[in-house]
Order: structure tokens, then C-alpha cells, then sequence
């Protein structure tokens, strides 16, 4: 792991003009406190508890947190005060790909979609796939794997085509142990930390896409606690 740069940085290096970089950093940031807040929402007591009303058993599943997060997220963005930037985003979970022709429950959907338009008429989305980190073979097989960071790298179409796209884990074991563990694959290689306009600090890697004729994407990485 290389020294911490911020993302905006860390995006100029890779291309983007500063002006880009801006926008998609701001982007990314608000994008991340949501995600932050919201999952943080959702583990207070009583949501948890009204949450796992709506569950089939005790210890809920990927889609189940999904939609109880996803939930969470819509809320707080509608509350949200007018003219702020998280009153901006477009909040979607359980969204299918542009582009792709499966129907009915082929139909492949990505976890999350937020979305901003800029006042230069400037539109992006921040697509975010989950995954339930409960054994080390899930780092592997699930949140690297083909179903994983896959479905921005390898599947055609992918679920985005835009430069920054983002994974979370569900930690539902072990919570200390996933980046230390995500960090030591060869296939994260050149991962870095990076601080985002919040102060906050998250990490990314860059990935090739060479296959789908797409420029290099950026992935960050989350890790949310439900344990």
C-alpha cells in the first residue's frame, strides 16, 4: 500500500481533469456518508429490530440487508435538507444494467445505484455491488469473484461504465479481519488508501477492462459491521 493521496489526486493520476476529479470526489464522498450513516441507522436498536421483523430468520440474508439498507439510504436522502448535497442524489437499489437484454429473473441487478446530476448538465452514478463476507473464502470466491468486483470488470455489459464504481462487504463474521485480508491478493494489487472531502478515508484499487474496451475503473472499498 502505497502513501495516502486524496481521491482527487489519486483521480488526476489516472486521467480525469481536475475539474472531473472535483465532481467525482465531492460525488463519491457524499456517496460513502450515506452509505455510513445509513448503516449506522440500521444497527441502532430499534431499527434493527423492526428490521429483522421483515426477515425470514434471525440472521438475515444479502438481499435482506440490501433492501433494509437500501431502505435507509432512500430515507435519509428524502429528509435531507433542501439544496444539500445529499437533498442531490438519486438513491436506487436492486437496479438492473443498461444494455442488458435478460428478462424476467435473469435479469441480473446491481445492489446499489446512486446517482448526481451537476448544474454543467453532467450526469454519473456510483454502482455498488455487495457481498456477504461470513468465511475467508467469501473475500475470494464472492466479493473478488466473478458475481463480485466482476460485474464492473468482466461481465458484458457490466453494471457500469463509469471510471469510479464501489464493493462492500457484509461482515457478518469477524468484522477486524477483511481488509487486512483483502489487501493480501494478488488481484488487489496497488490498493491504496485515500482521503475523500469528508476527511474520511477509504480504500480503492484500479482495475483493467481491457476485454470491454473500457478505460481503467477505480473501486473503493467498504467494509459495514453486522456482526
Amino acid at each position: 500500500m502505497t502513501d495516502e493521496v486524496t481521491l482527487e489526486e489519486w483521480l488526476v493520476d489516472r486521467g480525469h481533469t481536475p475539474q472531473q476529479a472535483e465532481l467525482w470526489c465531492e460525488f463519491v464522498s457524499d456517496s460513502i456518508d450515506l452509505f455510513d450513516d445509513s448503516h449506522a441507522l440500521l444497527r441502532t436498536a430499534d431499527e434493527w429490530a423492526a428490521f429483522l421483523t421483515g426477515c425470514n430468520a434471525a440472521h438475515p440474508t444479502e438481499p435482506e440487508i440490501t433492501s433494509g439498507l437500501g431502505d435507509r439510504m432512500r430515507r435519509l436522502q428524502h429528509e435531507a435538507p433542501m439544496d444539500s448535497n445529499r437533498d442531490k442524489l438519486q438513491v436506487a437499489y436492486e437496479v438492473a444494467p443498461i444494455g442488458d437484454e435478460s428478462h424476467g429473473i435473469r435479469k441480473p441487478k446491481a445492489d446499489f445505484e446512486i446517482r448526481r446530476k451537476f448544474e454543467a448538465g453532467y450526469s454519473a452514478s456510483f454502482v455498488v455491488e455487495a457481498k456477504p463476507l461470513r468465511t475467508s473464502g467469501d473475500m475470494k470466491n464472492r466479493y473478488l469473484g466473478t458475481e463480485g468486483i466482476g460485474c464492473f470488470l468482466e461481465r458484458d455489459p457490466p453494471y457500469s461504465r463509469d471510471t469510479i464504481v464501489g464493493m462492500v462487504g457484509y461482515a457478518l463474521k469477524d468484522h477486524s479481519k477483511w481488509f487486512p485480508l483483502l489487501t493480501s491478493f494478488p488481484s488487489i494489487n496497488g490498493i491504496n488508501k485515500v482521503l475523500l472531502q469528508s476527511g474520511k478515508s477509504c480504500l480503492v484499487s484500479e482495475h483493467e477492462r481491457k476485454a470491454l474496451k473500457l478505460p481503467n475503473a477505480t473501486v473503493t472499498h467498504t467494509i459495514l459491521d453486522y456482526t
